[in-house]
């Protein structure tokens, strides 16, 4: 990180938000590429990440291939960077790091702008894994089921 920002939270928060929306909207394209008896409409498309977490791990486990199974850790991976990045947008974050929860009960914390940076760079990587799966794994396996059909 540039010296310039350092002790600056605003910049990675900005990379998290951002990087987060990139992995949701990759995590949309991959449940609308893999097979399902019922579409990917506007209506699933409002669910919370969580659960478009759990909706795409049912729907690569049906594909019966061992050769997504990294892609279901992936999966699992993702859902703990959104979980941590739940705790800290719903958090203030005041100066110095000290991160006060929006919840009833919930202990203060601190973070940094470097663990930020890496909470963004973390989802970032599992972006880009899934959109490898999503674009080299699935599709051969997507084509093999339609010519056993």
């Amino acid at each position: 990180m540039s010296g310039l920002y350092e002790g600056d939270l605003i910049r990675p928060l900005g990379l998290v938000t951002l990087y987060f929306a990139y992995a949701e909207a990759e995590i949309d394209m991959l449940i609308d590429t893999l097979p399902s008896i019922d579409p990917y409409d506007n209506k699933k498309r409002q669910w919370n990440v969580g659960r478009k977490l759990i909706y795409a791990q049912k729907l690569t486990k049906q594909m019966h291939s061992e050769s997504l199974i990294g892609l279901n850790e992936i999966l699992n991976e993702a859902k703990m960077h959104f979980e941590r990045r739940n705790v800290v947008i719903h958090s203030c974050i005041f100066a110095g790091g000290r991160m006060v929860s929006n919840r009833k009960n919930a202990p203060n914390q601190q973070i940094s702008a470097s663990e930020l940076n890496q909470l963004a760079e973390s989802i970032w990587a599992c972006k880009e894994q899934i959109n490898m799966y999503r674009c080299r794994h699935i599709p051969p396996l997507l084509a093999e089921s339609e010519n056993a059909n």
